[in-house]
């Protein structure tokens, strides 16, 4: 089951290409009272509640919303408040053309979907080590399903394999869940969702059948930024907590619960998160602090730092003389050695 309400910051972005129509004070206080209402009913982490409300009395009074002269730059004001508190809320204004055309952005998974499913790099990198660069995390589908068996078997018979999330925005959960069948033996259990409008749970299990080679043994790495969002970071942590992968670069943005669209009226609809992930192993999810690295490098350097890490895990291992050779050559190079 996919659930395309997981969410994504592309999706929350304003329309740059909307008419900036111009909003009263009395809108205003309209608008707010409208999203408050719908956060307290609505919101998953209800203990916050209390503090939003404060938040937005205090903005109701403030020069910055008394300046305010159009409806974008009121849900960029609002959107701006609000993910504070939950980098999954925000705040978006569609004039009635757009909305009837049903305009706004072109949608996450519409994007992927012409897109190779996000999937943008597969190379064998020196000493044999897999890597595979993706920017976000699809629906399930005959060909995201294609997409994914490819990628995975280019990198059937490497030694170690990277996963490059640091331009990753999330996506599907089910994704989330069809890549790790890859890397995990058995039943698996990864992550769970509590749902407040329906009061329940959905877990996420390993596939127990997948169209390719499982990848049980190799040391797997993941590359992460502050940008790594949502679904990508739930790749991260999953791994990490299962102790299948090191988490290499930077902390990441920390939006773990999905959210959906409610209307506010005259244009607006709010993005409020309803659910809220659950980690089996942790109890938790990584909400606001973000996933943390094993090894913390910058951005920039995470690639090559994984490839360092896996090169010196397998030269302890290798027997092919070349393979050797090849490996102390790329490490040498990593590694700064004159003359490398």
């Amino acid at each position: 089951m996919t659930f395309k309400i997981i969410a994504i910051a592309f999706l929350l972005s304003i329309s740059s290409l909307a008419p900036c129509a111009e909003i009263t004070q009395q809108e205003k206080g309209v608008l707010v009272e409208n999203l408050r209402q719908e956060i307290r009913s609505n919101y998953i982490l209800a203990e916050h509640v209390e503090a939003i409300d404060e938040t937005l009395n205090e903005l109701t009074h403030s020069a910055a919303m008394k300046k305010i002269e159009t409806r974008q730059e009121m849900a960029e004001l609002l959107t701006e408040s609000l993910r504070r508190f939950d980098k999954h809320f925000g705040v978006q204004w569609r004039s009635s053309e757009q909305a009837g055309e049903g305009k706004g952005g072109e949608d996450w998974f519409a994007k992927l979907g012409r897109r190779n499913s996000g999937f943008e790099k597969v190379e064998i990198l020196d000493g044999n080590i897999g890597y595979i660069s993706f920017w976000g995390f699809d629906n399930v589908n005959d060909d995201s399903r294609a997409r994914v068996k490819t990628a995975m078997a280019m990198v059937a018979d490497t030694d170690a394999i990277i996963f490059d999330l640091r331009n990753n925005g999330g996506g599907s959960g089910d994704m989330v869940r069809l890549i790790s069948s890859y890397l995990l033996n058995g039943k698996v259990h990864l992550n769970s969702f509590y749902w407040k409008p329906s009061n329940t749970t959905t877990e996420f299990w390993t596939l127990e059948d997948i169209d390719g080679k499982r990848r049980l043994e190799v040391p797997v790495y993941v590359l992460t930024s502050a940008q790594t969002f949502s679904a990508a970071e739930e790749f991260a942590y999953n791994l990490k907590h299962l102790r299948r992968a090191k988490i290499v670069g930077e902390i990441t943005k920390g939006g773990a619960n999905p959210w959906q669209f409610f209307d506010l009226g005259h244009g607006f609809r709010a993005a409020i998160p309803i659910a809220q992930a659950v980690n089996p192993i942790t109890k938790t999810n990584w909400e606001h602090v973000g996933v943390q690295p094993d090894v913390k490098a910058a951005s920039a350097d995470a690639r090559n730092v994984a490839h360092r890490m896996a090169l010196s895990t397998l030269k302890n291992s290798v027997e092919n003389p070349l393979q050797l050779e090849e490996i102390g050559q790329k490490l040498d190079e990593l590694n700064g050695v004159p003359g490398a």
